[in-house]
């Protein structure tokens, strides 16, 4: 069930929010600001790679937060997204190659959904960006 748009009193005056921005909470976003900001401070003496791992899993956290307001455009996706990250960000272990493969990779299908939604809003008229 959608919940209520709410109102936001940033700088610019009040504006109606919907779970459609899939804004995260303060509490959200702090939480990933610091895994970011430790994931920063230990790459210092961490082996490279590892810091892929860092980033790949700091996406899975931020798509997690998404998904716990249903966004209505990419759910779907980022479903899918959440899921393959999940499961190939271990390959870091044990198959490095198909690790950095994965890597290479995934950018393209985030680029696919991009492209997707522009699309649409292009079909549409600009309606529902996002």
């Amino acid at each position: 069930m959608p919940k209520e748009p709410r109102t936001d009193n940033g700088p610019e005056g009040p504006r109606s929010i919907t779970e459609s921005h899939c804004a995260l909470s303060e509490e959200q976003a702090l939480q990933l600001i610091a895994y970011l900001t430790s994931a920063a401070e230990i790459s210092i003496v961490e082996p490279t790679y590892y810091g892929t791992f860092r980033l790949i899993d700091a996406a899975s956290r931020l798509i997690g937060a998404m998904l716990e307001h249903e966004p209505p455009r990419t759910g779907p996706f980022l479903r899918e997204l959440k899921t393959d990250l999940d499961t190939k960000k271990v390959w870091m272990m044990w198959d490095r190659e198909a690790y950095f493969d994965f890597l290479r990779a995934t950018p393209a299908q985030v680029a696919a959904e991009v492209k997707r939604l522009a699309d649409e809003d292009r079909a549409h008229g600009g309606e529902g960006a996002a």
